[in-house]
């Protein structure tokens, strides 16, 4: 089955973005060769870049979120698309914290140490917006959520995880974000609070079949009154191509390329968000 994004409204007082992004975790774990920690961290990361990034606009609108840490899994970063396309990669991506078992509750901090996020909206305009807060919670979603309320002045919440199997296996990893507008009584806010404090792990809901309507509906959102938009499909999908790889080799120095051309006898790019490899002889450069 393919993942799933949607967004909507409760009332005229609240906006979400919920989202299962199995697929596409199962995918970047795969072609990174996560460790099981890092198969968290990196996960959790790209499903609140599927999030973060529903709000785009136009064709040409980019979000990246960056997180620079000094952990085991050095720096991690997404980026995301208006289409829903995100890849994203992380610098150490088979670390494992010694004696690492999946119930470890703080696996981000464990993971990312003393970090900062950072969030690049580019939407084409001169300069991008970039907002950056310290990781105080040690917890991606509660940091996210930090960040909004001071960086972007928005009250959030959000829910991100990624269920796995005792032998490794991803199960589900998904994430959802409610932000109240500016006009928000308090007694939505309220019902809000009190959904959110009985609400379980959203991948343990997933995992049991409940669609992301019933969620919000039923769940997160329950007592409001729903209104649900289709977006496209989430996936991981880098951007790269050969003419790009190309391109990018026109920027080396002229003395690099001759000497790669020498030996070996050609010049190999790696794309590091896909790991696909791009080979180019003298003639191809010609």
């Amino acid at each position: 089955m393919s993942d799933r994004l949607i967004r909507g409204m409760g009332g005229k007082e609240v906006r979400f973005f919920i989202a299962d992004c199995t697929e596409l975790v199962k995918k970047a774990a795969k072609i990174h060769k996560l460790s099981l920690a890092n198969t968290q961290v990196l996960g959790k990361l790209l499903c609140a870049g599927i999030l973060s990034g529903a709000d785009l606009k136009s064709v040409k609108d980019v979000l990246t979120i960056k997180i620079d840490g000094d952990g085991p899994s050095g720096k991690a970063i997404v980026t995301v698309n208006s289409g829903s396309q995100i890849k994203g990669l992380i610098s150490n991506p088979q670390a494992d914290p010694e004696g690492y078992v999946e119930e470890v509750r703080y696996i981000d901090k464990l993971m990312l140490g003393k970090a900062s996020i950072t969030i690049i909206k580019d939407m084409g305009l001169k300069n991008p917006y970039s907002g950056q807060t310290e990781m105080v919670y040690g917890n991606i979603a509660q940091d996210l959520t930090y960040y909004y309320a001071t960086s972007e002045q928005t009250p959030t919440s959000i829910g991100l995880g990624v269920l796995i199997f005792p032998d490794g296996k991803i199960r589900k990893a998904g994430g959802f974000m409610v932000q109240v507008m500016p006009d928000c009584s308090e007694n939505t806010i309220a019902q809000i609070e009190t959904n959110l404090r009985s609400f379980p792990n959203l991948t343990d809901v997933l995992d049991m079949g409940y669609s992301l309507e019933k969620i919000i509906k039923e769940m997160i959102l329950k007592g409001l009154d729903v209104e649900i938009f289709n977006m496209p499909d989430p996936v991981y999908k880098c951007g790269c191509s050969r003419s790009k790889m190309k391109n990018a080799i026109k920027l080396l120095k002229e003395k690099e390329i001759k000497e790669s051309l020498i030996d070996p006898g050609y010049i190999e790019v790696n794309c590091h968000f896909c790991n696909k490899s791009y080979r180019f002889s003298k003639e191809d450069l010609s």
